[in-house]
């Protein structure tokens, strides 16, 4: 597989995490979206992407947790924009 294949390949399989994981915590993505006129969410994108959790992550989310794991590059921000 290329290099290229490898990076979309990562890209995909951390957005899927990202999006599990604010689903999981009930984060309103909306709100995170205008912050900052969507900075914040790109930022935290960004941080999910370089994350070297994903394995973790994965386990995390095949489990019954519903408050943001201590080592989510993104936990506060996601605490920060919970709808309940």
């Amino acid at each position: 597989m290329g290099l290229l294949a490898n990076i979309g390949k990562r890209m995909d399989r951390q957005a899927h995490l990202m999006g599990a994981m604010m689903k999981r915590l009930d984060v309103d993505i909306e709100s995170v979206g205008l912050e900052g006129d969507g900075a914040r969410l790109q930022s935290a994108a960004r941080s999910c992407l370089l994350c070297r959790n994903s394995d973790v992550c994965e386990r995390w989310l095949e489990g019954a947790g519903d408050t943001a794991p201590d080592f989510c590059r993104n936990s506060q921000l996601f605490a920060l924009h919970r709808k309940s």
